[in-house]
């Protein structure tokens, strides 16, 4: 029952969660004592509770951005659901210290997620915590620890003598492609050895580098590689670095492809009268060998002056072997000598011209005799 106190009233209203009322004037006598609170009329403050709270990377080199986020909900009926426009306090425990510290304030998104960025400076603990309003309990998320990290060292490379030549060729030859992978030591430069170096190609016209081959550095950090010459543009190496070594790109080095000239339209030659001599022959003695260079034109087989050359095949032996060479004369004819060491076939080869395709005498078996 109520305590009168003369003409006085205090009113005490008990409600949900035992809620303590705003205080109540007392009444001055003559006037009447305001009417009490009902447990019905007190709004209780919604429960909050902050979700999947993450700062990150957990390892940070200082002075990068670390990522705090998180989600903010409300208790609705039973079930929780996001608490958007709110208010949530990003704090901060350096490692050593016995206190968080507020460093900044973010506002929840209408799905009650929250997120920024904050610069990394030390190693501690994070957190994101509601603070308590007339609406809504306070709420505060587990914390999270970030490492600062010592960054590595960075080891520099660099690609060095870098060429593809020759600078201008004909398209279907060779184009060599070289250079030098070297690495930064605490001597100065020296090759890197058994890295992967890649060579790429950007024609004429385009704006796009093509993969073209691939090689691995050798003695000294050399590379290179031989490719077919398709069309003009730029050629470069690339080494795309591997752990703490930075990789590099060597300049662009353009070679020019051309059409090739048609080969002009060559005749045939023939090497005629073929005759080594004598037969036998002693050895240690010379042999005279005697033959005629022809070549075809528009009245038949005429004499043409070129360089030949003698050529022996031991006997039972499949190779050739280049002996000398001899001049013919205008008319075509033919005539050198060579000392005779063992038996065997000898022969004339016309390896053509400009003008003439080549050809080669019949062969003309010799026996030396002891």
């Amino acid at each position: 029952m109520p305590k009168r106190t003369g003409s006085l009233i205090i009113a005490v209203a008990v409600g949900a969660g035992a809620l303590a009322l705003p205080s109540v004037a007392l009444a001055a006598p003559g006037i009447p004592a305001a009417a009490p609170v009902s447990a019905s009329q007190v709004k209780a403050a919604v429960s909050t509770k902050i979700v999947d709270f993450n700062a990150s990377p957990e390892d940070v080199v200082k002075g990068k951005t670390i990522e705090v986020a998180g989600q903010l909900l409300q208790e609705e009926g039973g079930s929780w659901k996001a608490y958007g426009g709110q208010e949530v306090t990003i704090s901060f425990q350096e490692k050593g210290t016995d206190a968080y510290r507020h460093v900044f304030k973010v506002k929840t998104g209408g799905d009650g997620w929250f997120k920024a960025g904050v610069k990394a400076e030390a190693t501690g603990w994070w957190r994101a915590e509601f603070l308590e309003t007339t609406a809504a309990k306070g709420s505060v998320s587990s914390s999270d620890r970030i490492d600062i990290v010592t960054p590595p060292k960075v080891v520099y490379s660099r690609i060095v003598d870098f060429d593809a030549r020759p600078g201008v060729v004909d398209k279907g030859e060779t184009i060599h492609v070289r250079g030098a992978l070297q690495i930064e030591t605490d001597k100065g430069w020296d090759g890197y050895r058994g890295q992967k170096v890649v060579i790429l190609f950007r024609a004429d016209g385009s704006s796009r580098w093509e993969h073209v081959a691939t090689d691995r550095t050798g003695w000294r950090g050399r590379f290179g590689t031989d490719v077919e010459a398709v069309t003009s543009g730029h050629w470069r190496a690339e080494f795309p670095g591997v752990k703490d070594v930075k990789g590099d790109s060597s300049h662009a080095d353009h070679v020019t492809v051309r059409e090739p000239e048609p080969e002009p339209e060559r005749a045939d030659s023939r090497v005629v009268k073929f005759n080594a001599s004598p037969e036998p022959v002693r050895h240690g003695r010379y042999l005279k060998f005697t033959g005629k260079l022809q070549v075809r034109d528009d009245w038949g087989w005429d004499g043409h002056s070129a360089k030949v050359g003698l050529y022996f095949k031991p006997k039972g032996s499949h190779k050739w072997y280049y002996v000398k060479s001899a001049w013919s004369a205008e008319s075509g004819k033919l005539s050198t000598g060579a000392k005779a060491y063992q038996s065997g076939y000898w022969k004339f080869v016309f390896k053509g011209d400009e003008d003439f395709y080549g050809d080669s005498s019949r062969s003309d078996y010799v026996r030396v005799k002891r």
